[in-house]
C-alpha cells in the first residue's frame, strides 16, 4: 500500500468515526428534545392555569370597583419562556460560545501543524447549538447518575458505622472483681512479681555481725586493738545511719562504734564524726565451707 493510499484510508476512518459520532449525537439530540418539549408544555400549562385564576381575581375587582378588566396576557406555547427556561437559556448560549471559540482555536493550531508536516488536514466538527445543548443534557445526566450512586454509598457506610457504635460492648481483657450486692469491698488478687529479683537484697542483723567479726579479725592491729577482738562481744546498737548514702546497721564492740550497711557493700569505723571504710580478707570467717 502506498503513502497515499495508506493516508486516505486514515482520512476515511476519522470521517467514518465522525460521522457516527454525529449521528449517535442526533439521536441523543432528538431524546433531548422530546424531553424538553413535554417539560416546557408542562411549565405553560401551569403558567396558563395560575394567569387565569389570577386573570379572574382581577376582573372580579374590576367589576367590584368600577373599573375596567385589562386581562394579564397569556403567550402561545411557542413564544412562552419560564424563569427557569431563560436562566438555562443564558447560561447554555455563554456556554456554547466559549465552546466553539476552545474548538475552532483547536482547528486553527491542528490545520498549522498538519501544513506544517504536509499531512491532509481535518478539522474537529463544531456542534450546533441545538446538538451541544443535548450532549450538555447528556454529561449532566451522567454526573448526576455518578453523584447520586456516591451518596447512596455514603448514606450506607454512615448508617454501617452508627450500628456498629451502638451494638459495641466493652469486653475487659482480664477478670475484675467487684463488690458484692451486700456492700462489701471488692477484693482484689495480690499481685506478684514473676520475675526473678536480681538486686542485692537487705541482709539481717546477723549477717552484719557475721560481716562485722571478718572486718575486725583482719583489722584489729590497724584499729588499736592489742589482739584480735572478734570473738568478743559485738553489739547492735538498735540505731542506723545513712553513710555514703547507704542504710547502716550501727554497732559496738570494746568501746568502738562501728557501721555495716544493710546490702554488706561496706564497713566503717566511726570515729569523732568521720567514717573510715574497712576492708578484709578471704579468711575462714565468710568464707569457711
Amino acid at each position: 500500500m502506498s503513502k497515499e493510499e495508506n493516508k486516505a484510508k486514515k482520512l476515511a476512518k476519522k470521517e467514518a468515526k465522525q460521522e457516527k459520532k454525529a449521528a449517535k449525537a442526533e439521536v441523543a439530540a432528538a431524546k433531548a428534545k422530546a424531553k424538553a418539549e413535554k417539560k416546557h408544555q408542562k411549565a405553560y400549562n401551569d403558567f396558563v392555569k395560575d394567569t387565569e385564576k389570577k386573570n379572574q381575581k382581577l376582573k372580579a375587582k374590576a367589576a367590584q370597583e368600577g373599573k375596567e378588566f385589562v386581562p394579564i396576557a397569556i403567550p402561545t406555547v411557542d413564544a412562552y419562556q419560564s424563569k427557569n427556561e431563560i436562566k438555562s437559556e443564558k447560561a447554555m448560549e455563554k456556554a456554547y460560545a466559549k465552546y466553539v471559540a476552545k474548538v475552532e482555536k483547536k482547528n486553527a493550531k491542528t490545520e498549522k501543524k498538519c501544513a506544517k508536516k504536509g499531512k491532509p488536514y481535518v478539522p474537529a466538527a463544531i456542534l450546533t447549538e441545538e446538538e451541544f445543548r443535548n450532549s450538555a443534557a447528556s454529561e449532566n445526566k451522567a454526573g448526576k447518575i455518578i453523584l447520586t450512586i456516591i451518596l447512596i454509598l455514603l448514606i450506607w457506610f454512615l448508617i454501617y458505622f452508627m450500628v456498629m457504635f451502638i451494638s459495641y460492648q466493652y469486653v475487659p481483657s482480664h477478670e475484675e472483681t467487684t463488690a458484692s450486692e451486700a456492700g462489701d469491698p471488692a477484693v482484689y488478687e495480690t499481685y506478684s512479681n514473676p520475675h526473678e529479683i536480681t538486686t542485692t537484697p537487705d541482709y539481717s542483723i546477723a549477717d552484719a555481725k557475721r560481716f562485722l567479726k571478718q572486718v575486725l579479725k583482719d583489722n584489729w592491729s590497724d584499729l588499736g586493738y592489742s589482739s584480735d577482738p572478734s570473738n568478743s562481744a559485738i553489739s547492735y546498737n538498735n540505731k542506723m545511719a545513712t553513710v555514703n548514702g547507704a542504710d547502716c546497721y550501727m554497732f559496738t564492740c570494746e568501746g568502738k562504734t562501728y557501721a555495716v550497711a544493710v546490702k554488706l557493700s561496706a564497713a566503717y569505723y566511726a570515729h569523732n564524726g568521720e567514717y573510715t571504710p574497712l576492708t578484709f580478707n578471704e579468711t575462714d570467717v565468710l568464707f569457711d565451707k
